[in-house]
């Protein structure tokens, strides 16, 4: 009796694991590893704005989120932070900026705020956490974030109003952005 049932027992085992390993390997396929590459995950942060609200990064799922390291002392902050202002303001909902300040005093923050008219979140990085996580490539740097959560695009520089648009259009379009093409 108990030869009889070892073969099929160890038939259903086996059939079992096969299916289990297929299940894991297909699971993991569905879920980009965190990290801020492109094609990853963007890690999840909470920091607190100028005004002393919190902000996580994940409370904007469903949204194109362009997060923007920076600091008021920066010659490229300061001459793309205009164009932010521009292409925020006009943008139908859609997106959300947040300008991710690199351990800086809040009353130069907020001087800097009220100097460009900024309508999005500033979050203060007072330990330079949030920064670290993200380990940006100099200043300005800008990760573009699909409404799922996905790093689609990462620029380290100024960007221009046509840079910003290209990028946000290509990332609608589920493409590449080329935001050197609108420099020529």
């Amino acid at each position: 009796m108990m030869r009889r049932i070892w073969k099929p027992l160890v038939f259903v085992s086996l059939v079992g694991i096969l299916v289990l390993a297929v299940y894991l390997q297909v699971s993991s396929l569905e879920r980009p590893p965190v990290g801020t590459g492109i094609g990853e995950l963007a890690p999840d942060f909470t920091g607190t704005t100028l005004e002393g609200d919190t902000v996580t990064l994940s409370d904007f799922h469903g949204q194109i989120v362009l997060v923007n390291d920076f600091a008021t002392w920066c010659g490229p902050c300061q001459a793309e932070t205009p164009y932010l202002v521009e292409v925020y303001n006009s943008e139908n909902g859609d997106l959300a900026i947040i300008g991710l300040n690199l351990q800086e005093d809040e009353e130069k923050v907020a001087d800097f705020k009220e100097q460009h008219g900024i309508p999005y979140p500033l979050v203060m990085d007072p330990d330079g956490e949030i920064s670290e996580l993200y380990r940006p490539v100099g200043l300005p740097t800008s990760w573009f974030i699909d409404s799922e959560g996905v790093v689609r695009y990462v620029h380290a520089g100024p960007m221009t109003t046509a840079m910003l648009q290209e990028t946000l259009d290509a990332i609608r379009e589920g493409r590449e952005p080329d935001v050197f093409s609108v420099l020529n």
